[in-house]
């Protein structure tokens, strides 16, 4: 009895590591990984200083809507102006808290939904939610401020950018998210669409 004791407990135990599986969901700790915080903070100062450009544009667009009834009731030309640039002032700062917090729900679904990242130039980090809100916003105002278009909603084809692009960003994507888990590649997508064409919808 003493001799089968004393075997039991001389016995050595040695965990042996596990092989992580193949092609499965990044775990918790991989989910750190985001586009590079000097591309979002890149990609707001650009879309602001388009909607900085086109400031002219919606003032001439305010001013055109005002009615004449109104214009004849203020009397005077400077309080129409002033008036005006009250408005296209509170445009730009409400369209800027906008696009913030656009961008802040963009990035932490670029961290938490799908965080693998593409490398450029070997030090930036691009993830496919960074690229869908840059391409629903920087082009839609370039196209604007070049033709001078206040509303491109207004112009064919709008509503079918839009979820065009955010499929073609998700195909260049594919390799980075075509290991997870039905549910969680529909989640994906449904993400993806409604991100693209949320400001569309504004």
């Amino acid at each position: 009895m003493n001799n089968e004791e004393n075997a039991a407990r001389s016995e050595t135990v040695i965990p042996v590591p596990q092989a992580p599986k193949t092609g499965s969901e990044p775990s918790a700790g991989s989910q750190v990984s985001s586009t590079s915080r000097v591309l979002w903070i890149g990609a707001y100062v650009v879309i602001m200083v388009l909607i900085g450009l086109r400031l002219p544009l919606v003032r001439q667009h305010l001013t055109a809507e005002v009615p004449v009834e109104v214009k004849a009731g203020l009397g005077d030309d400077r309080l129409l102006s002033l008036s005006m640039t009250v408005g296209t002032v509170l445009f730009f700062l409400v369209y800027a808290v906008i696009m913030c917090l656009y961008f802040s729900l963009a990035g932490f679904l670029d961290k938490r939904l799908v965080p693998a990242k593409a490398v450029i130039g070997g030090s930036f980090k691009v993830g496919v939610f960074f690229v869908i809100p840059v391409l629903a916003t920087v082009p839609v105002n370039l196209f604007s401020l070049a033709l001078g278009i206040v509303q491109p909603r207004d112009v064919p084809g709008y509503w079918f950018y839009f979820p065009s692009m955010a499929i073609l960003a998700l195909a260049l994507f594919y390799r980075h998210w075509k290991g997870f888990r039905p549910g969680r590649k529909c989640l994906v997508v449904i993400s993806a669409l409604g991100l693209s064409t949320i400001l569309a919808l504004g």
